[in-house]
Order: structure tokens, then C-alpha cells, then sequence
């Protein structure tokens, strides 16, 4: 009951579509088109590069709260369709 009347609505709307699409999974594949050794090796290869950015995201960490801290950030904004204003 948190959400604004219009954002509630939206939400209410969606999840009307949502039960109304067809439940039946397929097991060979996901909604694009992608097999579970696909999904599989594309997590994979996720987990790789994570570990090998691990620092290089620390440090972007670490500059976007001193960024914060230091008043240098603006807070995001949204429009009434919840896009990012720009």
C-alpha cells in the first residue's frame, strides 16, 4: 500500500497480463530461445569475469561513495511512466 494510486494500478494491470499468459515451461528451453547447457555456460562465463573484475568493481565501489559522501551525486528521477528521466 506503499506504492501511489497510478503506480499501483500499473502494477495491478501487469500482474492481470501475467495470469492470463500460458504457465506451461518448456524444459529445453527459456523465453529467448536458450537451452539449459547455453544458460549454463553463459552463468559460467558470468562467474569468470566477475571474479576477474572483482577489484576493478571495489574500486568503482569505493570512488561512488566518496562521490556521495563528498555531495557530487544528484538523486535519480524518474517519469510518470517509471523510465529514467534524463
Amino acid at each position: 500500500m506503499a506504492l501511489l494510486p497510478d503506480r499501483l494500478a500499473s502494477v495491478y494491470d501487469f500482474v492481470r497480463f501475467v495470469q492470463t499468459q500460458s504457465s506451461a515451461v518448456t524444459p529445453l528451453a527459456d523465453i529467448f530461445g536458450e537451452t539449459e547447457e547455453e544458460i549454463r555456460a553463459d552463468n559460467e562465463q558470468w562467474e569468470q569475469e566477475f571474479a576477474a573484475s572483482r577489484e576493478q568493481l571495489r574500486v568503482m565501489a569505493r570512488e561512488a561513495a566518496a562521490e556521495y559522501r563528498a555531495g557530487r551525486t544528484t538523486p535519480m528521477t524518474f517519469t510518470s511512466e517509471g523510465r529514467l528521466a534524463r
